[in-house]
């Protein structure tokens, strides 16, 4: 029994590992990119938006392709199996949409997921985002960034 107390404590504790280093890696990576934070939960006004860090491609044209179900949006913005993070206590609250980087080819794009809890967007809409960003959530791996015209 003894032995499968002590297993179990070094499963539990290599979890909880493995937790911290991804989020010391995303850290690592956000703050290598130049993205400091100067606060984790940013004013949101009608051309903030959120972006997935992985997904964060500034001044690059996009267009707004679809916008996603309330309930999509809301999953999207908890913890994984549920739980609200501590910077969006409503995620009903946001609207989420599908975007598409124009990459200059046909077959050339990256299509991604963007967050608003203001911004007023519809298909075919076309932006980029801003040059700053600053960490939103690290748990969601969020940034909250600015929207711009597409200069197009």
């Amino acid at each position: 029994m003894t032995e499968k107390k002590q297993q179990d404590t070094e499963n539990v504790e290599s979890e909880e590992r493995r937790s911290f280093m991804k989020k010391g890696a995303l850290a690592t990576g956000a703050l290598a990119l130049g993205l400091g934070s100067a606060g984790t939960a940013a004013a949101q006004d009608g051309n903030s938006v959120l972006v997935y860090t992985y997904d964060y491609h500034p001044n690059v044209p996009f267009r707004v392709t679809n916008s996603l179900e309330a309930s999509t949006t809301i999953s999207l913005l908890e913890r994984p199996g549920g739980g609200d993070v501590p910077e969006i206590s409503q995620p009903d609250e946001y609207n989420g949409w599908v975007i598409r980087y124009d990459l200059g080819g046909q077959d050339a794009a990256i299509t991604t997921i963007m967050f608003s809890r203001s911004a007023s967007l519809s298909r075919g809409d076309r932006r980029r985002f801003a040059g700053d960003a600053t960490i939103f959530s690290s748990e969601l791996n969020l940034l909250s960034t600015t929207l711009r015209s597409s200069g197009n």
